[in-house]
């Protein structure tokens, strides 16, 4: 089982290399991958769910960076997790740009021009940078809003996965893509080593082996979501192997 916690922040005014706090707007997904079954899991948490220690689980980056959130993740899923990074907006344009774009399997219609920027018809489309941070940050469209808009955050990186494997890059490959990650992320916990070894990992996985799912929530006090029916079953069945069986 290898957890890895990306974790996603906006920022205008500082490169992605910056250690100086980001705004507390963004989102987390917790993966779990099992090489044993060739499974993984992603568990995408809506940013303001509460934290275990009170207040929304975005804010503990911005005030405790990536040690803090990762502490919230892990008592929030009574889990360990090996290995974190942290990205912001410009990170992800420059990311997916400098590995020519990727296919995103959009769901639905997505007209919101006047806020994220998103405008695209439902179908697999070869998105850039910019897109895909337009199609990340859509909840206008949508009747829950920031739910929805979480889970559509986990279909990008699914989306960015089979871009890749499509591509059968071999070592030398891996390693350009380790060197266009390392530009545009900080992490935890993590060598260049562990990142081509993760790389590696992750593409020998099939998408389709994958299961992306947001974590049950419900209304809170003010605009703070609390976990809902069903997140500690969800939970349980992350913890044990890293994979979702009955969910």
């Amino acid at each position: 089982m290898t957890p890895v916690s990306p974790i996603a922040r906006s920022s205008s005014s500082h490169s992605a290399t910056t250690r100086a706090p980001m705004p507390i707007r963004g989102w987390a997904t917790q993966i779990g991958v099992n090489p044993a079954l060739g499974q993984a899991a992603m568990l995408d948490v809506p940013r303001d769910t509460t934290a275990p220690s009170g207040g929304k689980i975005n804010s503990y980056h911005s005030l405790h960076g990536l040690p803090g959130i990762t502490d919230q993740l892990e008592r929030m899923m009574g889990i360990h997790i090996d290995f974190a990074i942290t990205t912001n907006f410009p990170g992800i344009v420059g990311m997916v740009d400098e590995i020519g774009g990727i296919d995103v399997n959009v769901p639905f219609e997505m007209n919101d021009l006047n806020d994220s920027g998103a405008l695209f018809h439902p179908g697999l489309q070869h998105l850039t940078g910019d897109q895909v941070l337009r199609f990340s940050r859509d909840r206008h469209n949508f009747a829950n809003g920031d739910i929805t808009r979480t889970n559509n955050q986990g279909i990008a990186i699914l989306g960015a996965l089979a871009t890749l494997r499509a591509q059968n890059p071999g070592p030398a490959g891996t390693m350009r893509l380790v060197a266009i990650l390392a530009r545009h992320v900080r992490a935890r916990n993590m060598s260049i080593l562990d990142l081509y070894r993760l790389a590696r990992l992750g593409l020998s996985l099939d998408p389709a082996n994958i299961k992306n799912i947001t974590i049950p929530v419900a209304s809170g006090p003010g605009t703070n979501l609390l976990l809902g029916a069903g997140a500690a079953s969800l939970f349980a069945d992350f913890r044990d192997d890293g994979v979702l069986q009955t969910h």
